[in-house]
This record gives C-alpha cells, structure tokens and sequence, in this order.
C-alpha cells in the first residue's frame, strides 16, 4: 500500500468515525430540559436575601427517575419516586444566584441544567470626581 493509499483509508475512517455520533445523538425536541420559573429574583438592596417560590420542570429524552443538585448547600438532593412527575415546587432564600442541575438517578449522568439569577436595585454609591479629567490646575 502506498503512503497516499494509507493517508486515503485514514481519511475514511475518520471520517466515518466522526459521522458516526451524530447518528446516535437524540434530535433536538427530544433532548432533556430543564425549565425554572421565574429566572430572575429581583432585591431592593444587595444585601437583601432574595425570598421566592420557583418551580422546576422538566421534558426527558426518554421516560426516567431524576434527581436535582443545587450549588447551595441550603437545597439539598432531591430525587423523583415517580415517572410521571415533572415538576416540583421550591421555596428559595438566597443572596447568591443558585444553579439546578438534573441527573439521572440510575446513571447520576447530567441531564439539563438551569439558572437562578439574583439582581439587586440598588445602584452601587459612586463618588462624583468634580474637577474634569483634563483640567490642568
């Protein structure tokens, strides 16, 4: 076989070993999601916690029991006992934003993810510098 031959059959299986993921990946409206509601908790001040009832759902690719991590340890592992529950209330009191993530409770593989982001008013105090940046006295 000859080094173009060689470089040729390397091109193939390579190509047919890239092709090869996408045929299994599931389509677009049958990947899992993870939807949270509302989004964003709005505070009067930064320093305010943010108090807040969110609800969580969730569209599997396929029909299985889930669980929900958070990154705060205030909300603790949350699993499903049913198959035909999609949903699931929460009742929130937090200064940080929160991010969800929902596994598979049988492989605890990553399946969605969602985010809740906390936004304050309050406009940070900021001192007025009166002199002009260019004034030379």
């Amino acid at each position: 076989m000859t080094p173009l031959q060689i470089r040729m059959l390397y091109m193939l299986g390579l190509s047919v070993s890239l092709m090869g993921p996408f045929n299994v990946l599931a389509a677009p409206n049958e990947e899992s999601k993870l939807k949270l509601t509302p989004e964003i908790c709005i505070t009067g001040d930064e320093n305010q916690a943010c108090e807040i009832h969110v609800e969580l759902q969730w569209q599997l690719a396929k029909n299985e029991l889930v669980c929900i991590l958070s990154d705060n340890n205030a909300y603790p592992k949350w699993c499903s006992e049913s198959l035909e529950q999609h949903t699931m209330t929460l009742s929130v009191s937090t200064q940080s934003d929160i991010h969800f993530v929902l596994v598979s409770k049988e492989t605890n593989q990553t399946l969605a993810g969602a985010k809740l982001k906390i936004t304050s008013t309050s406009q940070p105090q900021v001192r007025r510098r009166y002199r002009n940046p260019w004034s030379l006295f």
